[in-house]
């Protein structure tokens, strides 16, 4: 029996909590001015404890899917353009600039 549970245990997948590639929200369009990057996933990350908060005018996903919310927590509105790995946007939609208030990196 002991080693039926050794080989269940080790057969669980366990996620990596960082993405192998970050990231990037720029405060201005076409990849300018102040950037910030996150590599954390599986956690909702609120821009207000980075000092971002409404900042985004531009972004680069790496190598993890991500979702930018309206608002904190993964709340409110979810960005309607593919945020998918790699994508890249020089300049957010209409309604979409300097709103951004938190991300999730699956």
């Amino acid at each position: 029996m002991g080693d039926a549970l050794a080989a269940d245990r080790s057969s669980i997948v366990v996620p990596l909590a960082a993405c192998a590639s970050s990231l990037r929200l720029y405060d201005g369009t076409s990849y300018t001015g102040t950037t910030i990057s996150f590599s954390t996933r599986l956690s909702y990350l609120n821009l207000s404890a980075y000092s971002f908060d409404n900042l985004t005018s531009s972004y680069r996903v790496g190598a993890c899917d991500v979702d930018l919310f309206l608002n904190v927590s993964g709340t409110g509105s979810v960005y309607p353009v593919a945020t998918t790995a790699n994508s890249q946007s020089a300049s957010m939609i209409s309604g979409w600039n300097n709103v951004v208030s938190s991300v999730y990196m699956y």
